[in-house]
């Protein structure tokens, strides 16, 4: 699949997470995309992909759950470039809750060069595998492991730098159409309730991105060096509430963080920002 990354495109995602950092909005310079660019591209595949092949049925895949995601950047994503996207399904397991899918994305430009690779872990629950677990081998990097701050509970070492950021009612919907990411789960009520929910909740994704962003201000690190991105998805984000923000732990070119919600549960465990370069002994601390 083939897509356009065009300006419009780019800030209008950092604009759906909402990030205001100048160098999401600069087109007189060379455009920054946020790092979390590239699910916006991959969701059309993504979905197009599961409705063509996929042995499940309609009710099964609507059963799906974003549960880790991990996006490498090899070079940065260029304004108005032509992007060639390809997604494979690289293994298959089981969980007490459900079965689990795990697809790698690559993406490329016009000269054939690797741009992204993602690794994007669903889960279906309630939903049997069928036969064995299998897993490709596949070349894909291991993630720097968390000192003992990083691999903290919510009430144990404390974080060395937080944020928070409010979630309102319509940020649903506003991620919606500005990632071009849509999900019912989260803007339509009857289909979040059908689904077993009180009520839509936000994106993972969109999640993920609010706390990279935080994370590079408290930081003081710069949009365009993050080469990496990972995370685990825990628990829910709740619309109208707000979120916490946790730096963990830094080591060169690697920091650790987890996102909180206001029920004392971490919705994102395992997070990683991996950096080209950055000046450790200089960090804020707010945003």
């Amino acid at each position: 699949m083939s897509a356009v990354c065009d300006a419009r495109w780019l800030m209008a995602y950092a604009a759906g997470i909402p990030d205001q950092s100048p160098e999401l909005f600069d087109t007189a310079n060379a455009l920054v995309a946020h790092p979390l660019f590239p699910v916006g591209p991959e969701w059309a595949l993504l979905v197009g992909q599961r409705s063509a092949d996929s042995m499940m049925s309609r009710d099964e895949l609507l059963r799906g759950v974003h549960v880790a995601h991990d996006v490498v950047h090899e070079r940065p994503i260029v304004a108005g470039a032509t992007i060639d996207i390809a997604a494979r399904v690289v293994a298959v397991g089981h969980r007490a809750s459900g079965a689990t899918q795990r697809t790698l994305f690559e993406a490329t430009d016009a000269n054939g060069l690797t741009v992204w690779r993602t690794s994007y872990v669903t889960l279906f629950r309630g939903v049997e595998l069928d036969g064995d677990p299998v897993e490709l081998d596949i070349d894909w990097p291991e993630l720097p492991k968390p000192s003992a701050a990083g691999a903290s509970r919510v009430d144990s070492t404390p974080p060395i730098a937080v944020g928070t950021s409010e979630v309102r009612a319509v940020d649903a919907h506003v991620y919606s159409e500005c990632a071009r990411i849509w999900n019912p789960i989260h803007t339509d009520v009857a289909t979040a309730r059908a689904s077993g929910l009180d009520a839509p909740i936000l994106h993972g994704t969109a999640t993920l991105a609010r706390a990279v962003s935080i994370v590079a201000k408290l930081a003081s690190v710069r949009l365009a060096d993050v080469v990496r991105v990972a995370g685990t998805f825990a628990s829910m984000v709740p619309l109208g509430s707000t979120i916490t923000i946790r730096v963990l732990s830094e080591s060169a070119g690697s920091i650790s963080f987890d996102v909180v919600n206001e029920a004392g549960r971490r919705c994102i465990i395992d997070g990683v920002v991996a950096t080209r370069s950055r000046d450790q002994n200089h960090r804020g601390a707010t945003a």
